[in-house]
């Protein structure tokens, strides 16, 4: 059960010799550090500390009623309880390692990696000011890359949870039709998820994906109908044991007689198609992630399209934005992300999207790929052609 967390917490081991960081903690309460689920998947409800020493020794500090879970997990050299407060046992366990630097999950720009709050650090600093004289560094670095790079196990769940969704989408589009209202066509991939015994990747609920024909925007599917001659966006993720897809389609219902999408449509369809090829053919380790997002851009506003409103492509993993480098512009909301390299094992969306509001065409397709050692493996089986419901 535990064999994924075994795996990222020797890559985290291996991280703090690398970054030369003597200890770790993740401090927690109520599960509220979302790098949990992926370095112990262990959940406690009182508050709780993990910590990790650069020569590979793992404590974790839970109150007496959760101890049962970190024991059984096997992941850890001791499990300290406490009945009153955990302050006792975490200065104790500090002032043996006796270290020079402590990283912590703070982080200005990467949500996921910044799990510490004010309240929490102001806390484990008083704690500790007695027991550690040495340096308060940002995990953020090393954990980034913690999230970022997949290791075999994690890879092969993303491809179980993208194989499932392409399996749902074909499920859904024979049998959806003109006439259905977006909530209609929604409440299909919610049955083919219940079926499965899964969720939705997004909210971990048995919740609809993304279903538009317009009013384009990050929202749940509404009560418009869908009319032969819409074009109608599909974003859809599985959770398959921890792990998500993240893919869209967008797909175009004939009106009475055409065989064919309008040339606009297809035309549109084609260059999204190209930029994603030519996006693919650049990406391998070392490049950074504002150098692959040019790629694409440049190739849409060349086809006389606007330039693409967000980023080119995301990390996916745990979660749907997973966090670490970005496929995006030097723009000041991402942060440094878009100048992060690409590495392997890392996996990513390529979606380079088209709005033209004012002639009611939108298109977002979306795949899935793995960096590999000199350029990407896809995950998702690509949409070569423009989906057509007749």
């Amino acid at each position: 059960m535990y064999e994924t967390q075994k795996e990222k917490m020797n890559q985290a081991i291996r991280y703090l010799n690398e970054e030369k960081i003597d200890a770790w903690i993740i401090y927690t309460s109520e599960g509220s550090d979302p790098c949990l689920p992926l370095v112990t998947g262990v959940k406690t409800v009182g508050p709780g500390a993990f910590l990790f020493h650069k020569s590979g020794n793992k404590v974790a500090i839970t109150s007496s009623i959760d101890a049962q879970d970190a024991r059984e997990s096997k992941l850890f050299d001791q499990v300290l309880t406490y009945n009153n407060g955990l302050a006792e046992e975490l200065s104790k366990v500090i002032s043996e390692w006796n270290p020079k630097t402590i990283a912590l999950n703070k982080s200005r720009y990467e949500h996921l990696a910044d799990g510490l709050t004010a309240g929490r650090m102001l806390w484990l600093k008083s704690t500790l000011k007695d027991v550690f004289e040495g340096e308060y560094v940002s995990a953020a670095p090393f954990l980034n890359k913690l999230r970022s790079i997949k290791t075999a196990a994690e890879i092969e769940k993303i491809q179980t949870a993208i194989n499932i969704t392409h399996d749902i989408y074909q499920e859904v589009f024979h049998k959806i039709h003109a006439g259905m209202t977006e909530k209609e066509m929604g409440q299909l991939f919610v049955k083919a998820m219940e079926e499965r015994g899964l969720v939705n990747g997004i909210d971990r609920t048995l919740s609809m994906p993304i279903v538009m024909k317009d009013n384009i925007a990050h929202r749940g599917p509404s009560d418009r109908k869908v009319e032969k001659g819409d074009l109608v966006i599909f974003d859809f993720s599985v959770d398959y044991e921890g792990y998500v897809s993240d893919i869209a389609r967008t797909v175009y219902f004939l009106k009475d007689g055409e065989k064919y999408a309008p040339e606009k449509i297809q035309k549109t369809f084609d260059t999204i198609h190209e930029a994603i090829t030519l996006t693919g053919k650049q990406m391998k380790p070392g490049i950074t992630g504002n150098e692959i997002d040019q790629v694409a851009r440049e190739h849409l506003v060349k086809n006389g399209y606007p330039e693409i409103e967000h980023a080119t492509g995301h990390q996916i993993g745990q979660a749907v934005h997973d966090g670490g480098a970005l496929l995006g512009p030097s723009w000041e909301r991402y942060g440094n992300a878009p100048n992060e390299p690409l590495e392997r094992g890392n996996v990513f969306t390529i979606e380079p999207t088209v709005f033209l509001r004012d002639e009611g065409i939108h298109f977002i397709v979306e795949e899935n790929v793995v960096v590999t050692d000199d350029g990407i493996d896809y995950l998702s089986i690509r949409q070569n052609e423009l989906i057509l419901i007749d």
